[in-house]
């Protein structure tokens, strides 16, 4: 029988709401994975959103997802999901696939190849970026990704500066960085240094406090913040002071990412600025120290901690039923 969107939702929902109690409901979603595909992942990602990751119907229909090739499409389509309930899917696959990463990083293009079939646009492989940028450690995807800060694609060159920076960790790599004429990589490649203290690290903090690009700038001055320098702050609330909006704006940000207590007064001052956003950004920059004022941290529950040790050691039984073949008729599901 055809599929439509409709059809395959109304299945899924009764496989799901049944698994435990209908032995075909199995059956039915490996049906509508193999005849369904891009709808079936469509329709399946909307129960992965949910928060409840412990029952054995999310974990079958998790495995029968990780099959389909359209799901990592999906997955990195600006238009499908945010950033953040991208990344929050892509945590739980990982789960059930610690090569997820991998993966995902090979849809990306490749290494003098920038057009070869299969691999993202431009927008999906930024948000991919994006994606393992917060999910994956260390400097395992820097063979498949390494490339990437020399696309001539600045969604992706951008992201990729700062997914490799982190991992590369050098000013010398940071350096060469610095000659590129986009702003955005940039100030990315700063970002990607902040925490490294060598003296040419903060050598190129200080040189770039003086890049014309406000963004630039202001990356500069969190990492000289971070690295120890005393004058961080006092040039922060100097760039608060700036003829150019633009500046003042990224200053307010900076002390919100710093969170500094005596930025306070100043950010004050600023909510009362003729410039609109420089306003704007004052009030989130104090809302922001208050959020991060120093506060006991809260113990887990019982049952959280109970649900996550549950959700770890339970395992999907894939094979439930098995020699049963499902005959869809457009209201219900009964073996044939």
């Amino acid at each position: 029988m055809a599929f439509d969107e409709q059809l395959v939702e109304k299945y899924l929902e009764r496989a799901m709401e049944e698994f435990t109690t209908n032995p075909l409901a199995v059956q039915l979603m490996r049906r509508l994975a193999i005849e369904g595909r891009d709808l079936f992942v469509r329709a399946g990602l909307k129960y992965m959103h949910a928060p409840d990751e412990g029952g054995n119907a999310e974990r079958m229909l998790g495995h029968l997802l990780l099959r389909q090739e359209s799901l990592l499409e999906q997955l990195a389509s600006p238009e499908e999901n945010s950033r953040s309930q991208a990344t929050d899917l892509f945590k739980r696959f990982r789960k059930m696939d610690a090569s997820f990463d991998v993966r995902l990083a090979r849809k990306l293009p490749c290494r003098g190849a920038w057009s070869q079939p299969g691999a993202f646009d431009g927008g999906r492989s930024g948000r991919a970026l994006d994606i393992l940028d917060e999910t994956s450690q260390g400097r395992r995807l820097l063979p498949i990704l390494g490339h990437l800060p020399d696309s001539s694609d600045p969604r992706i060159s951008t992201r990729a500066t700062l997914f490799v920076g982190r991992r590369v960790q050098t000013a010398e790599w940071t350096a060469r960085q610095l000659s590129r004429s986009d702003p955005r990589i940039r100030a990315n490649a700063i970002e990607a240094l902040w925490g490294v203290k060598t003296a040419t690290a903060m050598h190129l903090f200080d040189e770039c406090v003086k890049d014309p690009h406000n963004r630039v700038a202001g990356n500069a001055l969190v990492g000289l913040h971070i690295g120890g320098r005393e004058d961080a702050i006092e040039r922060v609330i100097e760039m608060s002071n700036d003829a150019l909006p633009e500046r003042r704006i990224t200053s307010g940000w900076a002390m919100g990412r710093l969170a500094v207590d005596g930025f306070a007064e100043r950010l004050t001052e600023m909510v009362r600025d003729e410039d609109l956003n420089v306003r704007g950004m004052a009030l989130r920059a104090l809302m922001l120290i208050r959020k991060t004022s120093p506060a006991p941290l809260e113990k887990r529950s019982n049952e959280e901690a109970l649900a996550q040790s549950i959700a770890e050691d339970q395992t999907v039984q894939e094979d439930l039923v098995a020699n049963i073949d499902v005959r869809l008729d457009g209201k219900n599901y009964r073996a044939r």
